[in-house]
């Protein structure tokens, strides 16, 4: 077992597949009116991000619906983590008149659909 935290996880053996998920239509949040609740940088496969997360609109079951927002950050020759004038992250704080990435929590916003390249319609907000 690995120990990760207060949790512990296991190897399971377990054939998997395939299965259908239910579809969400996301068209009757779009409009409404949020706040965003979460902004924190995260670390992924592309390197590092802010990922903005509304408040929950609705719970179906175990699911959450929220908006989200990923917005991602550069590096400089110095080894500096940030992001540049006129980028996407720039222009949306100071859209917001936001200073710090942090500032964003408490922001109101309007919940809009996107496309995942999957085909998925997902929250997001501009």
């Amino acid at each position: 077992m690995v120990k990760q935290g207060k949790t512990e996880d296991k190897i399971v053996d377990l054939k998997v597949g395939k299965i259908d998920l239910p579809k969400i239509d996301v068209s009757k949040y779009i409009g409404r009116k949020v706040k965003i609740v979460s902004a924190n940088i995260h670390e992924g496969t592309y390197g590092l991000y802010v990922k903005a997360l509304t408040q929950t609109v609705e719970s179906i079951g175990k699911t959450e619906i929220k908006g989200s927002k990923i917005l991602g950050l550069q590096t400089d020759e110095n080894g500096v983590h940030g992001y540049g004038e006129g980028t996407k992250l720039d222009l949306f704080l100071k859209k917001y008149k936001c200073k710090d990435v942090k500032d964003l929590v408490g922001k109101e916003v309007i919940l809009q659909s996107q496309t995942s390249d999957s085909g998925t319609e997902f929250l997001t907000f501009n």
